[in-house]
């Protein structure tokens, strides 16, 4: 009797050992590296569509005077906004601003401070008066 409690012991440390291999080689496929990104020295203009890029918070949609709308999505790492307006999408890096948030690019600025913002140069554009929550 001693000599199955140890063969049925030593079958689960086999079978233990296997399905942690198994479970290992089935997640090695899994990975969250993508190819390498385009080179910095290459510079999109504002109004070319945004392929993939790093991840980004929720979209906005920012309510403005005049029935105006338009939606941005900030990316978490802070360097960019993505910005629908008028049919079109911009990516704006970010910029220097005195107080809140600015991104700008190609003529294209969004300016932001807490739940208000304002839009420049986009199609539609101004934008102004805009509130978001």
């Amino acid at each position: 009797m001693t000599e199955l409690l140890g063969a049925g012991r030593h079958l689960r440390s086999w079978l233990r050992a296997g399905l942690v291999a198994a479970a290992t080689a089935a997640l090695g496929g899994c990975s969250t590296l993508g190819p390498s990104a385009a080179p910095s020295t290459f510079a999109q203009p504002p109004w070319v569509e945004p392929g993939p890029e790093d991840a980004t918070d929720a979209p906005m949609t920012y309510a403005c005077r005049e029935g105006k709308r338009f939606v941005a999505a900030y990316a978490l790492s802070g360097e960019h906004a993505v910005v629908q307006a008028g049919g079109r999408s911009y990516r704006l890096p970010h910029a220097p601003s005195g107080s809140g948030a600015r991104f700008s690019a190609g003529g294209v600025e969004l300016v932001t401070k807490g739940v208000e913002a304002s839009l420049d140069g986009a199609a539609g554009a101004p934008y102004r008066g805009c509130v978001t929550g």
